[in-house]
């Protein structure tokens, strides 16, 4: 008897945790879209007020912003320095490529991450300026319905967890 109870335990407990794992991951998305823009902001910065070279830009970026979106400008300052004669959104993409599944952001979200490549490094401080400007307006959208999602979604999954668990000791039983 005592043996049923705890595997009925451990049931519903695992599927409660996967549950949980896959609320976090609408958690996850929205907290990369802040730092996201937290990255922009410092972008913005480091092009106006300073003149740093965009490797160091992103270097400062990596250094100021932790997770998965630092990790993403380091990587991308890594190939501007390793891959000699590749533009700075082709060492964006390829970052990109390496950080995909680290982001934990929906397709729609990655693609807007890959407009951003184009606009690294082209034109004059004020093009970049009015570019960044446009990406963080586009990023403030997606972050708002990334939220609402969220909302929707992780409690949604969390009780799904733990009734899925319910379940399935009941029809063990």
């Amino acid at each position: 008897m005592i043996a049923k109870l705890l595997g009925a335990i451990l049931i519903v407990f695992t599927a409660y945790c996967y549950g949980c794992s896959i609320s976090a991951v609408y958690k996850n998305r929205v907290k990369r879209l802040e730092e996201l823009l937290l990255s922009l902001e410092i972008f913005k910065a480091e092009i106006n007020y300073g003149l740093s070279l965009l490797p160091e830009v992103f270097r400062s970026i990596a250094g100021r912003v932790r997770g998965p979106i630092g990790v993403l400008f380091a990587r991308t300052e890594k190939y501007m320095k390793l891959q000699d004669g590749f533009s700075a959104g082709d060492c964006w993409r390829k970052s990109l490529q390496d950080s995909e599944g680290e982001l934990e952001l929906d397709k729609d979200q990655l693609a807007l991450l890959k407009k951003m490549g184009p606009v690294w490094g082209k034109g004059d401080k004020n093009d970049q300026l009015k570019q960044v400007a446009l990406m963080q307006e586009l990023i403030r959208q997606t972050l708002q319905e990334a939220r609402e999602e969220r909302v929707k979604n992780e409690k949604m999954w969390r009780y799904l967890g733990l009734l899925g668990g319910c379940t399935i000791v009941i029809l063990l039983l």
